[in-house]
């Protein structure tokens, strides 16, 4: 497997003649016994097999492009931490919703903030660098060697390597964590996104081979992403994955559980004798001594919060807050900023998503309608202080991904043949002749209700005695569900307009854990939801589109797509030989999907939003390609002059010099 050197190769052939040396002196040679030409040939064989791993040219990452798309050197730390930043002090960050277990993988149930992150570890991390689309490099595995077909690879486990509990990391963790997918309490969005891997395999306590059962560009990248559990913790026989172990969390991350209580607080302690610290991965990485997140369970709460000091910085996703809040006395006096971060990630898609199960959406016309009735203009204008752009397709904010204009070339070539093979209804007309978009974007709310109300009509729905429009007996009425009351003021309008057409939208608004166990079986009409997507995308997008995806409990798949033009779609991109294949596949998707109205599309922004106390400083580059509160909890670090200033200001009512 790999590639070989030219010494290698001369080795690996020579010994092949050896082999074949031996059999002719045994076969002329009678005083060699049966037994001792049998050890000797075993020895030979398992000299042949070594040499052929052994001479592998092993690399410290992995591209999906090969070595050459390895930006970084052995050593070579990330241009966007800062190997000198201080340790010590506390990070203090909220979370919504109440969470119920501290196991990051199991079906049920909702995981406590940064238990992924921050606890448990996986073999390889990906580079968050704009300038690799798909690389990684060494995290739990010091190197590894991948096979010329791709079908096959070797990591390379460091020695060291330890869980939190001492016990070091092993191939027998690896085979575990493999194995442990199969159980029907693993959630199964892993089981999709690794279905691929045939098996995993120990060589030797630090050594273990995967073996993959078709070929896929990225599947050897996707196996660095895989959680590895301690064997000797998670395989006590008699317990459940799903149920038994919500209260532990040991992996072999930078962080241990100091304490918790369900739905209101997790704080994490770094591990000063952390085994991973040297690592290039981790220079200038895991700053703060603790981590603690509060839980809050109403977003007003948790906004006042913040600005009473309860906790240190706040993503702001509500476009009001970020206009007309946090403009107090602590901003003029310096107390806490507020900025804005550009990032580059993939926009992807928000939406309403229309859940097919439900009968009245299982009509594109009707999908079509009640995406029309959305306005955007209006409440981006009057909701949002003109901040978003409306969503247009699947992914956005990247010029490379995105479908627009007219299809043309291997993306015209590709939707023709799908709409041949599989039919209209699956690949629609528009979906060749229109650019992506929402229906009637860019036209008046009303002319968008009369071209709803007739696009009803044909579709043999009736407006009722009641306004309600009706068909075989059946009203359109139908439920949206929320997690949070914020969303009821774009919800409301919207809910306004759809009467306009004959359709009754009632909203209801759950608790966290209520309305992931009905996402989870998929029982609610319509949700909002967003799809995000990466520079690279592959087997990630089963759990979002396939058809076998809208029939597991778990997926991502909430509008219930059963369409094979996308299925096959998906089959391309996860097998693509080369960028171009892997970008014509997903246009060709992008507009499948954009045209068959799954989706009410919404807006993104291009930047986060982040409000915090300035106590802390950070690297001179930031990330762009991760979320700034993931950038805070890995790159930033807490400053004790700033803090010290802070605190005194604070106290003295004074503004920061």
């Amino acid at each position: 497997m790999g590639r070989f050197t030219k010494y290698g190769s001369f080795l690996v052939f020579n010994l092949n003649r050896m082999l074949k040396y031996q059999l002719i002196k045994y076969t002329n040679n009678k005083s060699m016994t049966r037994a001792n030409y049998i050890i000797l040939l075993v020895s030979m064989t398992y000299m042949l097999f070594v040499a052929s791993i052994a001479i592998a040219v092993p690399n410290h990452g992995l591209s999906l492009y090969g070595p050459k798309g390895l930006k970084y050197l052995p050593g070579q730390a990330y241009k966007y931490s800062d190997p000198e930043a201080e340790k010590g002090g506390q990070l203090v960050l909220s979370d919504f919703g109440a969470f119920t277990k501290l196991n990051p993988a199991s079906l049920k149930g909702v995981p406590a903030p940064g238990i992924g992150a921050l606890i448990f570890q996986t073999p390889m991390d990906s580079s968050a660098d704009d300038a690799e689309p798909f690389s990684q490099y060494g995290n739990l595995v010091e190197k590894v060697e991948l096979a010329e077909d791709r079908l096959s690879m070797i990591y390379h486990i460091y020695q060291h390597a330890r869980f939190s509990d001492g016990h070091p990391v092993t191939a027998d963790d690896f085979v575990f964590s493999f194995n442990l997918i199969k159980e029907p309490e693993y959630h199964p969005i892993y089981k999709q996104y690794f279905k691929d891997i045939k098996t995993v395999e120990k060589i030797d306590d630090h050594t273990v081979k995967y073996t993959f059962a078709i070929f896929n560009q990225e599947l050897p990248l996707i196996t660095g992403q895989m959680t590895i559990f301690p064997k000797h913790i998670y395989g006590v026989k008699g317990k459940s994955f799903g149920s038994d172990f919500d209260s532990i969390a040991v992996g072999s991350g930078p962080y241990t559980v100091k304490d918790f209580e369900f739905g209101k607080h997790i704080t994490l302690q770094r591990k000063t004798d952390w085994w991973g610290k040297n690592l290039t991965v981790n220079k200038g990485r895991y700053n703060f001594d603790q981590v603690t997140w509060k839980i809050y369970l109403d977003p007003v709460a948790m906004r006042e919060g913040f600005k009473g000091g309860d906790f240190d910085a706040l993503m702001v996703n509500s476009s009001r807050d970020w206009a007309l809040d946090f403009k107090g006395d602590y901003v003029k006096k310096g107390y806490y900023g507020k900025k804005k971060f550009p990032h580059t990630r993939v926009a992807g898609m928000q939406g309403f998503a229309m859940n097919q199960r439900n009968k009245i959406f299982s009509s594109r016309k009707v999908r079509a309608a009640i995406a029309m009735t959305f306005d955007f203009e209006w409440s981006n204008k009057n909701l949002f202080y003109g901040q978003y752009t409306r969503n247009e397709c699947y992914f956005d904010n990247n010029p490379e991904m995105k479908a627009s204009g007219i299809p043309f070339g291997n993306v015209k070539t590709l939707l023709t043949k799908l709409r041949k093979k599989h039919g209209a209804s699956f690949v629609p007309k528009t979906a060749l002749t229109k650019p992506v978009g929402t229906p009637g974007q860019g036209l008046s709310l009303s002319k968008n209700i009369s071209m709803a109300n007739a696009l009803l009509d044909s579709a043999g729905w009736v407006i009722g005695k009641d306004g309600i429009r009706v068909k075989n007996g059946k009203h359109m009425t139908f439920e949206l569900l929320l997690a949070s009351p914020d969303f009821m003021r774009i919800a409301e309008p919207y809910k306004n307009n759809l009467k306009k057409i004959g359709v009754e939208m009632k909203i209801k608004v759950a608790q966290i854990a209520e309305y992931e166990e009905i996402l989870r079986n998929f029982k609610f009409d319509m949700i909002v939801t967003g799809y995000g997507q990466s520079r690279s995308p592959g087997n990630e997008q089963r759990y979002m589109w396939s058809s076998e995806a809208a029939k597991t409990p778990g997926s991502r798949n909430y509008m219930g797509i059963e369409n094979p033009a996308i299925d096959e779609l998906i089959g391309i991109i996860v097998k693509a030989n080369s960028r171009k294949e892997l970008i014509d596949a997903i246009q060709a998707m992008d507009r499948i999907l954009t045209h068959q109205f799954y989706i009410v599309p919404h807006w993104y922004i291009a930047y986060d939003r982040l409000v915090y106390w300035q106590k802390f400083s950070r690297p001179a580059i930031n990330s762009s390609q991760s979320a700034i509160i993931n950038n805070i909890l890995e790159w930033w670090w807490w400053d004790k002059d700033k803090a010290t200033k802070l605190k005194e200001a604070w106290a003295s009512g004074i503004s920061l010099q």
